[in-house]
């Protein structure tokens, strides 16, 4: 394992995820889930490079309105732009989504930035976590990994019946990580990376 602060946790993974050409906007965001998921003690590395992976072989939707059970939506990139989508119209959003974790970083963001309101449920109705307060709340009964479908929307009251709901605390500045998996992160990164010259000096400003 190796420490690794917050603050790495974004940079790198931005420039990773640019590495396999994602577009800014998206690594960005993909950047600061990972970042609210390493504050909470949440393991997101291995699922950062699983989606890299996918999306150079086309295998995750990157459309709100497009996805299936085969070609899921990737919430690891689009999480934030469908939470805020959500939250501004109002609507019930259903469709098949990859790897549920990075969905509920991108709820627990806004409602700590907005103190907006959020549900996600299962086809079987079942909640999977919700924002309130400014908090998130996980189903300690169900698996964030798979692909599911499911549905998001805001809510006014929610009945939380006899299911057990962990709160998300914020507890890390330093978060430690599998030591080959980050080596791997980095490596993607470096690609990114133009070393000093004097071509990019000129380039650069100076």
């Amino acid at each position: 394992m190796i420490s690794v602060s917050l603050n790495e946790v974004y940079s790198e993974t931005y420039k990773a995820l640019r590495s396999v050409n994602i577009e800014w906007s998206l690594a960005k965001d993909c950047a600061n889930k990972s970042k609210w998921l390493a504050k909470h003690g949440q393991y997101f590395l291995g699922s950062i490079l699983k989606t890299a992976d996918l999306y150079k072989n086309n295998k995750i939707s990157i459309s709100i309105n497009k996805n299936t059970n085969k070609k899921p939506l990737a919430t690891a990139l689009l999480g934030l732009l469908l939470v805020e989508y959500v939250s501004a119209n109002k609507i019930t959003w259903k469709g098949y989504i990859d790897n549920s974790k990075f969905l509920l970083a991108a709820m627990g963001i806004i409602a700590e930035e907005q103190q907006i309101n959020l549900t996600l449920e299962n086809e079987q109705k079942e909640i999977i976590a919700f924002t309130k307060e400014k908090k998130l709340y996980v189903n300690s009964n169900l698996d964030t990994k798979v692909t599911i479908y499911s549905s998001l929307k805001t809510y006014n009251n929610i009945e939380e019946k006899n299911t057990k709901f962990t709160s998300l605390k914020k507890n890390k500045e330093v978060t430690n990580l599998n030591d080959k998996c980050w080596e791997r992160l980095k490596s993607m990164a470096f690609e990114t990376y133009v070393p000093e010259s004097e071509t990019s000096k000129s380039g650069a400003g100076y």
